[in-house]
């Protein structure tokens, strides 16, 4: 008699006090190394981190910031915290995130390489484009389908969540934004490959045109596959589109300081363009990218109060828009936080009533 497959799915998933603040540059990384895109909380709220893991914060001595991959993950909700000493270090500060299990085997062998192809074969059948390897999503998978083996588990939740697996993998996209995943207990790949046809959630998943590319994982019975789109990211490169996933050999996170015996030189200076206008309490920032590539913030300070910023960003054009408290000169930091080999820039500008 026919063993059975078993199936799982999971959808794709104002004001603030500051008396002397100063720039702070924060890189996040697991304790294997690998850049983490993360979220990073400061007195003035939560944002995103680059592709690589990097932020640029405006600090005060003492002021506390924490970082984490969201709240079903090793550091949980609370992150891991730090607390800015006096004075706030110039150079960049890494804050590290527990490590998941690490891959062992994740280039695709036949039997994944089989159901790959068979599931693009059913995409092009559809008008749709192949899903192409991932080299961070085959390590995901390749590390879940093993802890499921190991642990006679079959759920989405058995090592956290499926956000924080492919994040600790390098997927560049904070809270594993884009990312899909389809699980089977079945005994062979035919098997599998058919549980997932004759299940509605599943065929939707793997056949979406919205996904661009796949990790795929195997051990023994249990198969994972994760249908995701890369993007929108800073950091494409990170998603390793085409690579098999074994990993390269580490160097220093992008845009980090030249280390002993490699000169300023190799990181680039972008060129911004920076217009600032200001009728009675509003401000308008107009800032224009000329050569680089990065992440572009804006910030507005009136005294020691930190205005909110509306932030509009189309191609290489981004707009702000902040409303002052009142009269009296303010200040308006620009912040570009280079991409793989863009050295950081700040550009102040001042502005009277």
């Amino acid at each position: 008699m026919r063993a059975a497959a078993v199936l799982a799915f999971l959808t794709f998933g104002a004001l603030a006090a500051a008396a002397t603040a100063a720039p702070l540059t924060v890189q996040v990384v697991n304790q294997r190394g690998v850049e983490q895109a993360s979220r990073v909380t400061d007195s003035s709220g939560t944002r995103s981190t680059t592709g690589h893991g990097r932020v640029m914060l405006d600090v005060e001595a003492g002021e506390h910031i924490s970082a984490t991959r969201g709240a079903m993950t090793p550091e949980g909700a609370a992150g891991v915290s730090y607390t800015v000493p006096n004075p706030v270090p110039s150079a960049p500060v890494q804050l590290t995130l527990p490590s998941l299990p690490d891959a062992v085997a994740p280039a695709h062998d036949a039997n994944e390489a089989w159901m790959l192809a068979r599931v693009n074969d059913e995409r092009a059948a559809l008008g749709r484009a192949p899903l192409r390897q991932s080299g961070s999503l085959n390590r995901a998978a390749d590390v879940y389908a093993r802890h499921l083996l190991a642990t006679g588990q079959f759920s989405h939740l058995a090592l956290f969540d499926p956000w924080v697996r492919v994040v600790d993998q390098g997927w560049p996209i904070p809270g594993g934004g884009g990312v899909g995943e389809v699980l089977a207990l079945a005994p062979s790949k035919e098997s599998a490959l058919t549980a997932w046809k004759q299940s509605p959630g599943h065929w939707t998943l793997l056949m979406g045109p919205g996904a661009d590319v796949t990790g795929v994982g195997v051990a023994g019975n249990r198969w994972v596959m994760t249908p995701s789109s890369c993007g929108p990211t800073d950091a494409p490169e990170r998603c390793e589109i085409g690579q098999s996933g074994e990993r390269p050999p580490a160097g220093p996170p992008a845009g980090a300081p030249p280390v002993e015996g490699q000169p300023a030189a190799a990181l680039k200076r972008a060129r911004l363009r920076v217009k600032v206008r200001r009728q009675g309490n509003r401000v308008f920032v107009r800032v224009r990218l000329v050569e680089g590539r990065g992440v572009l913030r804006v910030a507005v300070r009136q005294g020691a109060r930190r205005a909110r910023v509306r932030a509009w960003r189309r191609g290489r054009l981004l707009r702000a828009r902040a409303i002052l408290a009142g009269g009296g000169r303010c200040k308006v930091t620009v912040r570009f936080e280079g991409g793989p080999g863009w050295a950081d820039r700040r550009l102040v500008r001042l502005r009277s009533k």
